[in-house]
């Protein structure tokens, strides 16, 4: 999966850069060898500028409307500190990978 995204990192920039993102990080089944597009989604945890929570809501749905359309998968968006189970969100930090830091 990591290739896709390289494949088409410039318009991910470009997607990042027009909608706030302050960093992208891929983590999940994405990462591994096994990961099957056609039988799981793509787990990306995303921060964003500070903005207006009006604002951020629209970064947020345009964000990930747009991230669907361009890789042609499902998508996971998890906004960085909205995971509260501690457990998922230590895997989650144990596990990610930078995408995209501005």
């Amino acid at each position: 999966m990591v290739q896709l995204l390289e494949q088409k990192r410039a318009a991910l920039i470009e997607l990042c850069d027009r909608f706030g993102v302050s960093r992208l990080d891929v983590f999940g089944s994405a990462l591994r060898d096994d990961f099957q597009p056609a039988q799981s989604d793509l787990d990306l945890l995303v921060e964003f500028r500070p903005m207006d929570p009006y604002e951020l809501t629209d970064a947020y749905f345009g964000l990930l409307g747009e991230i669907r359309i361009l890789l042609g998968l499902e998508i996971d968006l998890v906004v960085a500190g909205a995971v509260k189970n501690r457990f998922i969100a230590a895997d989650i930090e144990r596990t990610k990978q930078e995408f995209y830091a501005a």
